[in-house]
C-alpha cells in the first residue's frame, strides 16, 4: 500500500503502527529546495498535527547529511538541511531515542484527551515534545480522573487502520474536529487505544500504553500539562 500524504514522498510510518518503529530505510533523493532535501520516501514525520519534524541524517556511502527538521512545503516533504550536496541515493535514519520519546507523548496525549473527554473537557489544541506536553481545553479542567494517571499500567494495545472520508461515523469520532481535515484527504488515519480512544492521526505511536512508562500530570485553568520521568 502506497501511504502518500505529498505529491512525491512515500510515508512509511503510515504503515499501521509498525511503521513507526522504522529506524532506517534507503532513499532516492528527488531534490534538494526550501533548505531541504525531497526524497522518494520517508521514515521521519513532517512537523504538524501537535508533533515536531524528526531529526536524524542520510548516509551516503562515506558522507553523512543532517536532518535537523522535517517540514510541509505546500504539498511536498522537505527533510531540512543546512548541508546540501549532490547525492542521488542513500540511507535515510532516523533519530530514534528522540523519536521514541515523542511516540510515547503522543500516545500519552490521546488517551489524556479521551479521558478528559468522558468527563465533558474537549481538547481544542494540543502539543507534544520529547520532554513536555501541553493538552488546551475548551473549560477550565478542576480535575483529572484517577485512570488518568494510570494509562501506562492499563496495556492497552493501538492500531492504525484506514477508513475512506465520506464512510467516516461522527458519532464513532466524536472527540475528533473532522472540520480540521483538509479536503484533499480521501483516506483517513484513525489511530485506536483499545477500548479507551479512537482519532483521527497521521501522527507516530507506541504499541502499547504500557511502553509510555512513569508520568506526570499537572492541571491548571483550561490546561493539563504532561511529560515522562
Amino acid at each position: 500500500m502506497k501511504l502518500l500524504l505529498s505529491d512525491e514522498t512515500q510515508l512509511l510510518y503510515l504503515d499501521g503502527i509498525e511503521g513507526s518503529y522504522i529506524k532506517e530505510t534507503d532513499v532516492r533523493v528527488l531534490g534538494y529546495e526550501a533548505g531541504g532535501y525531497i526524497l522518494d520516501k520517508s521514515i521521519m514525520h513532517y512537523h504538524g498535527g501537535g508533533q515536531p519534524g524528526d531529526r536524524g541524517k542520510i548516509v551516503s556511502g562515506d558522507i553523512s547529511v543532517p536532518i535537523y527538521d522535517v517540514k510541509k512545503h505546500g504539498r511536498k516533504v522537505i527533510h531540512k538541511s543546512l548541508v546540501e550536496l549532490d547525492i542521488k541515493d542513500g540511507k535515510l535514519m532516523v533519530e530514534w531515542e528522540r523519536r521514541y520519546k515523542i511516540m510515547k507523548m503522543h500516545t500519552l496525549q490521546h488517551a489524556i484527551s479521551s479521558v478528559l473527554f468522558d468527563e465533558g473537557f474537549m481538547t481544542v489544541n494540543s502539543e507534544v515534545i520529547p520532554e513536555y506536553g501541553i493538552i488546551e481545553t475548551d473549560k477550565t479542567v478542576k480535575y483529572i480522573p484517577a485512570r488518568g494517571y494510570r494509562i501506562n499500567e492499563a496495556n492497552l494495545p493501538l492500531k492504525r487502520y484506514y477508513i475512506k472520508r465520506e464512510e467516516l461515523d461522527p458519532n464513532l469520532l466524536r472527540r475528533c474536529n473532522l472540520e480540521k481535515l483538509p479536503k484533499s484527504i480521501e483516506r483517513v488515519s484513525i489511530v485506536e487505544i483499545d477500548g479507551l480512544d479512537i482519532c483521527a492521526c497521521a501522527g507516530t505511536h507506541v504499541r502499547n500504553t504500557s511502553e509510555i512508562g512513569k508520568y506526570w500530570l499537572r492541571n491548571f485553568e483550561n490546561k493539563v500539562e504532561f511529560g515522562l520521568f
